[in-house]
């Protein structure tokens, strides 16, 4: 028994490869351990399914539901439980906590999560005071806006924001823990369900158990919590606001701490109603227009948690190829509608060999000026990079469908001459030289999260390998061979005659597949390997490549980010391999960067600007092996004007 709980298991229990050291947490739907993973020789976090309405701890171990009465509810409620696990095990972003494993025993149901280091909101904000720090309430919203969008984006919410769940890490960073999807799908099928919203902090339609939610509902909860975190407490319960609305704006309340657009966001965030809120985090961040911090703004001290030794977690430095020295570079706020991008949890990772398609990995080519241009050549309409079939086992007489190709897409440096033009005036110079720099410092923020978004395609990559080798393993369990007339094969899970869970299938198109299969296609994490050496590791759904994932064609390109469709879409970072070296890093539009970003040629010099279809396209700075900063301005990929 553990003193602290008398239904949480004892210290020193063993669950598989993890040995409970701690109990940390404890709710109405679980109980959350500390854990050593005895094969990984790291500390992680393991929460427990015990629903206290439904199910009580029997013995030493096991769990059962309170009474016949309430078996079909406790079983209903354990795969949702799962199902919560293994949409959270897509997630990989920096905001949000890292699902590593889970799994069934003592009658109940477990995830293993990354441990994160820190201090819950919650705690932080009883200390002495009021609320938290300007520059850390800033931080805490952009992170927290970051990890919803990665969130929203993949179909899910969150359902449960609240101070005691959000980690500040010892470097800062906000961590989104404890989804609440299964609780308010225990909530909706029960109505007696304790514990399913937090009263401070939810919208008016959770208190409606078949209330409309959508991303509206997790922007009040987020709003709430930034309320709390700037006044010290959380704003009015939604319930008390029914008829006379007590809730007093932050813009008049809290003038002057902070910028006006700040405070108006979070208000519009906080509507009581729900279609007069933003109804997406990308429209709530426009809201905050350049309020929200920098990239390059130090954390404070306030935000870390009391010096420990780093458990878990992963190392979010990862090294670039060396750069020529950057200007000095202002802080200014984050582009709007940064979205989709995950975290950097650590996984211990095999390697197998799989790749991808031409058809999902453009070549880039390279010539031999100093900075870059980027020649487009789209795909035509009805190509599908990224997907791939097989014949379906129930029907072995249709061959498998190869990978439709994409036309290559490469990136070729640009020339840097500019073209004759008047001597412009000292008022042109400065008006250019402003808005270069602002870009610039845009675009440096923006690959920031970039960087971010890579990290995280190679944790999923890495994913990806893990599934493939759970499936190439002898002796996989359940494992059926299907072979076909024109060569295909499957090895592998099956259910109801479709593929199933996991496995191998080979087409005869020489393509490898390898992963996690559902409803005959691969959805989850998996790879594929073409004959020509390109491959794709990452997310896959609905037979996709689309997630977070890294493709490459070794020596020629590699891409590491968010895909759609075997193409980069969202932030990212591509490099070209071939002589001389390109790296773009920013936010890409089917494989093109569009947007800001940054872009670097070996021996070539660095360009941070605006770009449009992979082409510098209007304003930014270029660096040369000197260092210095050149303003300029660029059509279509041409320097059309600079400062002198």
């Amino acid at each position: 028994m553990n003193p602290d709980n008398v239904q949480a298991l004892p210290n020193g229990t063993q669950l598989g490869d993890f040995r409970l050291d701690a109990m940390i947490g404890h709710g109405s739907f679980g109980i959350t351990y500390r854990a050593f993973d005895t094969q990984l020789a790291k500390i992680v976090a393991i929460k427990e399914y015990l629903p206290v309405e439904f199910a009580v701890r029997k013995g030493a171990t096991d769990v059962v539901s309170r009474g016949s009465r309430f078996a079909d509810d406790f079983t209903w409620g354990r795969e949702r439980f799962l199902d919560e696990a293994r949409a959270l095990a897509r997630f990989r972003h920096p905001h949000i906590v890292p699902v590593l494993r889970y799994f069934e025993q003592n009658g109940t149901a477990y995830t293993v999560m990354e441990f994160e280091d820190g201090r819950s909101l919650a705690e932080l904000l009883r200390e002495p005071g009021h609320g938290l720090p300007a520059d850390d309430v800033r931080r805490l919203a952009d992170g927290l806006l970051s990890g919803l969008a990665a969130v929203h984006a993949q179909g899910f919410l969150h359902r449960d924001i609240k101070p005691s769940n959000i980690i500040i890490r010892r470097d800062s960073v906000p961590i989104l823990i404890d989804f609440g999807a299964a609780r308010q799908a225990m909530g909706g099928r029960t109505r007696t369900l304790t514990g399913v919203l937090t009263p401070q902090y939810a919208p008016i339609e959770q208190y409606a158990l078949d209330g409309k939610q959508g991303p509206w509902s997790d922007i009040y909860s987020a709003a709430a919590v930034l309320h709390h975190a700037i006044t010290g407490r959380p704003p009015p319960e939604a319930a008390s606001r029914v008829g006379t609305d007590r809730y007093r704006p932050l813009a008049e309340s809290e003038a002057g701490r902070f910028a006006p657009e700040f405070l108006a966001a979070i208000d519009r965030g906080l509507a009581f109603v729900a279609n007069e809120r933003p109804q997406s985090v990308a429209e709530w961040r426009s809201l905050f227009g350049a309020s929200l911090p920098s990239a390059h703004d130090a954390p404070t001290q306030r935000m870390a948690a009391p010096a420990a030794p780093r458990l878990g977690g992963v190392n979010r430095d990862w090294p670039e190829a060396a750069l020529p020295p950057a200007a000095s570079r202002s802080k200014v706020g984050l582009l709007g509608a940064l979205i989709l991008v995950l975290l950097a949890g650590g996984v211990a990772a095999w390697w197998l060999e799989p790749s991808i398609h031409d058809a999902i990995s453009p070549p880039l080519a390279a010539d031999k000026t100093a900075a870059a241009e980027t020649s487009q050549q789209t795909a035509p309409p009805d190509s599908t990079p990224g997907s791939t079939a097989v014949t379906p086992p129930t029907a072995p007489s249709s061959p498998p469908d190869a990978a439709n190709q994409a036309q290559p897409t490469p990136i070729k440096p640009t020339p840097n001459e500019t073209a004759a033009t008047p001597a412009p005036n000292e008022a042109a110079q400065k008006a250019l030289a402003s808005q270069a720099e602002h870009a610039a410092a845009q675009a440096r923020a923006v690959a920031d999260k970039a960087k971010e978004a890579a990290d995280a395609g190679r944790s999923a990559a890495g994913e990806a390998r893990i599934a493939a080798a759970r499936a190439s393993r002898p002796g996989l369990e359940n494992a059926e061979r299907h072979s076909y007339p024109n060569g295909a094969s499957y090895i592998g899970q099956t259910e109801a005659g479709q593929r199933q869970g996991l496995g191998v299938a080979d087409l005869d198109t020489g393509e490898h597949q390898a992963g996690e299969w559902k409803a005959d296609r691969l959805d989850g994490m998996g790879t594929v390997r073409f004959p020509d050496g390109t491959r794709y590791e990452g997310q896959w759904r609905d037979g996709r490549s689309t997630g977070l994932g890294v493709r490459e064609k070794p020596g020629v390109e590699r891409a590491e980010g968010n895909f759609v469709d075997g193409r980069l879409e969202g932030l990212g970072v591509r490099r070209q391999m071939t002589s001389p070296g390109v790296v773009q890093s920013g936010e890409f539009h089917g494989d093109l960067l569009d947007g800001v970003g940054v872009e670097t040629v070996s021996g070539g010099g660095r360009y941070e600007g605006q770009f449009r279809a992979g082409k510098r396209q209007g304003y930014g700075l270029l660096f040369g092996a000197d260092g210095k900063g050149q303003p300029s301005r660029w059509d279509n990929g041409k320097r059309t004007d600079a400062a002198h």
